[in-house]
């Protein structure tokens, strides 16, 4: 929505760069953090639903421990750690915005590039058979094959954004930022994606709450 709205309404302003040349795709730095509505949106759909995040990840966690061999659970404890940093990280690119304060913006960015990679290559790695307590359930092999997938495609997507970012700011191209605001779109949604294979992971289990606490069977 971000996106759309920034390409109806803030167009030119969004697509200007220090080159100077033309470009057709704001980045979500720009389409975020820049303009109104569109910073409010974003803001209150993270700050809304990062609680729920971090309810999924102790879920996530949960079913690890389940799943996984004991030999392996200092690396399930790094690879849920790494998806906290992730989850702090976008809270806090989202509130500290590129044009509110960039150095901070870019260091949140940064981390939350770099500790989603390496969770979904953990995790990935950590939900093969191999490493497993018990035999797959079909759903979660189609979890485990999707999971690679989002993950082979997120890190091509992104080294071709870092590649045109580089470029942009060397060469100023025409439409070479485009390519670097689009490539940085399908970044977004196959980390989207990655996370979204936890349907298929809890799929069959219940949550239960009471005063006792959270109970996952």
């Amino acid at each position: 929505m971000c996106i759309i709205l920034t390409m109806y309404k803030d167009f030119d302003r969004a697509n200007h760069t220090h080159c100077n040349v033309p470009n057709i795709f704001p980045s979500i730095s720009a389409s975020i953090g820049n303009y109104e509505p569109q910073r409010t949106i974003w803001k209150t759909a993270i700050y809304i639903h990062a609680p729920i995040r971090f309810f999924i990840i102790y879920l996530r966690w949960k079913y690890y421990r389940e799943i996984i061999l004991d030999t392996f659970s200092v690396i399930v404890n790094v690879a849920v750690s790494l998806n906290v940093i992730e989850n702090l990280s976008l809270v806090g690119l989202s509130y500290w915005t590129s044009s509110l304060n960039y150095p901070f913006h870019e260091v949140c960015f940064k981390t939350f590039i770099g500790t989603s990679i390496f969770y979904m290559l953990l995790t990935s790695v950590l939900v093969t058979q191999y490493r497993r307590k018990s035999h797959m359930t079909r759903l979660e092999r189609n979890s485990v094959k999707l999971k690679w997938r989002a993950f082979s495609i997120n890190v091509v997507s992104f080294t071709i954004a870092a590649y045109f970012f580089l470029r942009h700011n060397r060469l100023c191209e025409p439409y070479v930022y485009s390519m670097f605001g689009f490539s940085e779109y399908i970044v977004v949604f196959s980390n989207i994606a990655f996370h979204m294979t936890t349907v298929y992971d809890l799929e069959r289990r219940n949550i239960y709450l009471s005063t006792r606490g959270i109970r996952l069977e």
